[in-house]
């Protein structure tokens, strides 16, 4: 488990914007701020302060990894500057409220869990206020990880390679495809599981009527 004392109090001084700015960020991205968009903010700024990222609109090598789909996913993206479309975000669901940071100038990773003693902030109260006494030491766990199956497929940027299902015909990006017995398939063709069960094609009349 790393050290992090020096990034105690959530109000980290070399970072560009204060924490009741990062507050108001990520309540204005989600449209209202609750326990775990508090949450989710105090991890980004965890995260920013050990890799020294002091203006993460402008730093383009930080990728983040959420385990929930819940507000502090939106919390990490706003804040960290990360985002889905720019290939910056990344999500597993895993149901947890934690969250993992890729630096890919230094080739480092964190993984910032918060603990479950942690308590649930009263409803419609101060959180900044409710949370002020907890150090970031009180509110999460922070490890050193490894990622395994990050490849460069998985990195910004365009595409490394793309490939079309001999199936469906659909176009496959970022080494997504499947290759079996010298054919390219989709994941859904392939037999893979998908989350969801194609049934029939819309005609545009179809569409046009919403039927």
């Amino acid at each position: 488990m790393l050290n992090y004392a020096n990034y105690s109090d959530g109000e980290n001084h070399m970072l560009k914007r204060t924490l009741q700015e990062d507050l108001d960020r990520a309540a204005a991205y989600h449209g209202h701020l609750c326990g775990g968009q508090y949450i989710g903010t105090r991890m980004a700024r965890l995260a920013l302060a050990y890799f020294h990222i002091d203006d993460p609109d402008t730093y383009r090598d930080l990728i983040a990894f959420v385990e929930c789909d819940r507000c502090l996913a939106d919390a990490v993206c706003s804040v960290a500057g990360c985002k889905l479309g720019r290939r910056r975000l990344k999500w597993f669901d895993y149901g947890i409220m934690s969250a993992s940071f890729y630096d890919m100038a230094t080739k480092k990773a964190i993984r910032i869990s918060q603990r479950p003693d942690v308590p649930r902030a009263p409803h419609g109260g101060d959180l900044v206020a409710f949370f002020a006494p907890y150090a970031d030491a009180d509110l999460f766990y922070v490890h050193e990880i490894d990622l395994p199956d990050l490849t460069e497929d998985d990195f910004p940027g365009k595409p490394r390679q793309t490939a079309v299902c001999e199936v469906c015909g659909e176009r496959i990006h970022d080494g997504r495809h499947v290759v079996r017995d010298g054919r390219t398939y989709c994941k859904r063709c392939a037999g893979e599981h998908v989350y969801y069960r194609e049934l029939r094609e819309l005609t545009p009349e179809e569409i046009a009527a919403g039927l």
